[in-house]
Formats: structure tokens, sequence, C-alpha cells
């Protein structure tokens, strides 16, 4: 792949809001190759080279570390390879500069592709947001809603192994699950992840209120549910799934751009 093509291809991944990493060889020392650059995704895929081999591996290691911890770096190998003829060794040594491209789309966390699930998530992503759904149905059930996200987390439960996942800091979370047990289940694990942006919950206010009685009593603080929207969205008075999202979308607008209801 030529400098032009990996240009191509970067710009395709900016597009579509692909995390990656670009390696650039900036010094060699004990081999051929003078210049290189490689993109490097989270699933250590690579587009180019920086000349193959273990100084390879060991950036392509080192930019996933990184890209997951959205850090830049400069990293330098010595290689060792085996003796010559002459019984010398042929090393060498390799620096590279790496820089980290994460996804700067703000991220919504659906939990739960139902209906409405998958009615937010395609106004959600039209709006600019990457979409993670989290939910304990897999294809047959939620196969639409599936395909709609842009990442899929197919859960053991709402609860522990939805607080066990890594998720995107300053996140934007909707709980709208398949009833209003696993809402309060999924609620709770939701508000392990303590460094989200938004909370929401669908559900009329009694149903509400009959799981906040529940959530307090398994140690969930009164802190943490006063700021949790709840019942979700602006009251636009629709009930079709596409009307809820729309409702649901305004509300995480209104909160990404930091207005209030009735400020322009």
């Amino acid at each position: 792949m030529d400098g032009l093509e990996l240009l191509k291809k970067q710009e395709e991944l900016l597009q579509e809001g692909v995390p990656h990493a670009v390696v650039t060889l900036v010094e060699s020392e004990g081999t051929a190759r003078t210049h290189g650059k490689m993109l490097v995704l989270a699933d250590g895929g690579i587009y180019g080279t920086v000349g193959g081999g273990a100084g390879e591996r060991l950036a392509i290691r080192d930019a996933v570390q990184l890209l997951e911890q959205g850090k830049n770096a400069v990293r330098s190998y010595q290689l060792e390879s085996p003796l010559s003829a002459a019984g010398k060794a042929c090393g060498g040594s390799l620096t590279v500069f790496i820089e980290s491209c994460p996804d700067t789309r703000p991220q919504l966390v659906m939990v739960g592709g139902g209906h409405v699930g998958l009615a937010l998530i395609r106004a959600a992503k039209l709006a600019g947001f990457a979409v993670t759904l989290a939910d304990t149905r897999g294809e047959q059930e939620i196969g639409q809603a599936i395909a709609a996200a842009d990442r899929f987390l197919l859960l053991e439960n709402f609860g522990s192994a939805l607080a066990a996942q890594k998720l995107p800091a300053g996140a934007y979370y909707v709980v709208a699950t398949y009833s209003h047990a696993t809402d309060g289940e999924a609620l709770g694990g939701v508000l392990q992840h303590t460094d989200a942006a938004y909370v929401g919950m669908i559900g009329s206010r009694r149903k509400i209120d009959a799981l906040y009685e529940k959530l307090m009593a398994a140690g969930v603080t009164e802190k943490q549910l006063a700021a949790v929207h709840a019942p979700i969205g602006l009251a636009l008075g629709g009930e079709a799934p596409e009307e809820i999202a729309v409702a649901i979308l305004a509300e995480l607008l209104m909160t990404r751009y930091g207005k209030r209801r009735g400020e322009l």
C-alpha cells in the first residue's frame, strides 16, 4: 500500500469514526528501510508497514495499547537476529512515533434493542453518535438493532455483566429493556459507570418510583438516582417508537450542548 492509498484509507477510517493509531518510522539502524507508515486498528489489524518482522510486531502491540489509553508516544526497539555466517549479531534498532486517533463522536450506550432501542439507534446515528448496543438477547431476537449499531455487547445479565463492561468515558446511557425488572437491573449496572455524561431510563413515573425503592434498598444512593433522567426524553406527546426516540434524542442533544428547556 503506497502513501496515497494509506492516506485515503485513513480518511475513510476518520469519516467512519473507526479508532486507529498512526505508526510512523522516524529512525532505523541496521535495516534497509528508512521510512514507513502504517495504520493500526484496535483489534491489531493493520494497513501499511514500517518494515515487518519483530520490530513491527512490537509497534503494533504498543499502538493497540496507546490507542486504548488515548495517548501518543515515541517507542524505540532494539532488534536481535540470528548470528551471521561470520558469527556476528545482525540486529538493529527501530524508532517509531505512535499517534492515537480515537473515535471523537459522542458515544451512546443503548441498553436494550427493542422497538424503541432500534428507533433511537437509527436516529442517534443520523445525529452523529457512535452507538454501542448492550442486550441479553442475540441475533434472532434483535437482529435489526444489532445490525444498526456500531458495536454489540451480548450480556449474561443487565446487572453485574453490564457494570463490568469497559465502556467509553463520557458516554450517554439509555435504558429501555424488555421488562420493568430488567430495566431496574440495567440501571443499577449503568450507575456503576460513574463517568457517564447522561443516564436516562424509559418508563412511567409510577414504575420508576417503584424501581428506585428497590435500587435504594440494594445500596444505590439518592444522589445517584437524582442524576438519572427518568421518565426519559422531552414531553413531545408521541407514543410510537420513532416519536419516543425523537424525544429522547432531543434530550441527549440538550445535554450535549449544555442547553436548558426553552433556551434557543
